[in-house]
């Protein structure tokens, strides 16, 4: 279950990346704000999701809730927080 919670994130995290990053390039002003939201929103669904299944104390939920933990983890290390959004660059104006 552990390896499913990773390949949902990283899933769940191609959606969101592109959504946001389309919201993003198309505000006139603000697509940081609209890029931190996403980031906010991605670890929100990874780290607490995550933390919400590991305390239901069932076996798959536990391996799941892990599974997101450490794809939200593996996808900022690989991408350099840029998948993720915690990439202090991405909130620089000019970078959209």
């Amino acid at each position: 279950m552990t390896f499913a919670g990773i390949g949902i994130f990283i899933a769940v995290n191609i959606a969101a990346a592109v959504v946001t990053l389309q919201l993003a390039g198309a505000a006139r002003d603000g697509g940081e704000v609209v890029i931190g939201v996403g980031a906010v929103l991605l670890a929100a669904l990874a780290l607490g999701g995550g933390a919400a299944l590991i305390m239901m104390r069932r076996p798959w939920s536990k391996g799941l809730g892990l599974g997101l933990m450490i794809g939200w983890a593996l996808m900022s290390i690989v991408s350099i927080g840029y998948c993720t959004g915690i990439n202090p660059e991405l909130y620089a104006a000019g970078n959209l």
